[in-house]
């Protein structure tokens, strides 16, 4: 009780006024954005698709057998010759730089999200597992929101979702389990999904 109601555990840290107080951060009062690693971007799409095996221990997998594999990146046996193409992508720690990791921004990786096997098929497992019997598209909008990027949507997002998605449907003639998986893999392609602020 004491802790909760002192004046220090009180204090704003919202980003205006941190920035107010510190703008060129050197008492990091604000986070520095900070990008996933790849194997806590794959594992976070299979897990919220409801398909990450979480069993612990066991060999590592094999690179031919990774992309069928719904076990934890973690297990994915890697050397310097065979990467996972995915994990690649989003600059995978390297065996002969120490595994010290990279932090590119390339096409290749908004490529990857949008084109790949994984998030395909996670997003319509994803939708499925938002889409809630007699849920209103904005209640759909409004936990996707929450759930894969961790912030409440605004009105003008709501609004640009719904224009979107009522798009999308009419692409798919009707089919509203399709828009929302577009929609759904839409969100997986925005930063604020790989990066922790």
């Amino acid at each position: 009780q004491l802790i909760v109601t002192s004046n220090a555990y009180r204090m704003s840290s919202t980003k205006a006024s941190a920035a107010d107080i510190d703008r060129e951060n050197n008492y990091w009062t604000q986070r520095e954005p900070v990008r996933l690693e790849s194997q806590v971007i794959r594992d976070t799409i299979l897990f919220h698709a409801g398909t990450l095996e979480l069993k612990v221990g066991g060999p590592p997998i094999a690179a031919a057998q990774q992309s069928q594999s719904n076990r934890r990146s973690l297990y994915f046996f890697h050397s310097n010759n065979d990467r996972n193409q995915f994990l690649r992508m989003f600059d995978e720690a390297l065996v002969t730089d120490c595994y010290r990791r990279d932090q590119s921004i390339v096409p290749q990786q908004s490529l990857a999200l949008n084109n790949s096997k994984l998030t395909n098929q996670s997003a319509a497992q994803i939708s499925k597992a938002f889409s809630k019997p007699n849920d209103t598209d904005r209640v759909f909008i409004a936990s996707c929101f929450k759930v894969l990027l961790g912030i409440e949507p605004s009105e003008n997002e709501i609004g640009a979702s719904l224009q979107a998605l009522a798009s999308w449907r009419n692409l798919a003639n009707g089919n509203t389990e399709k828009s929302r998986a577009r929609f759904v893999m839409i969100l997986i392609n925005h930063s604020d999904f790989i990066t922790v602020r």
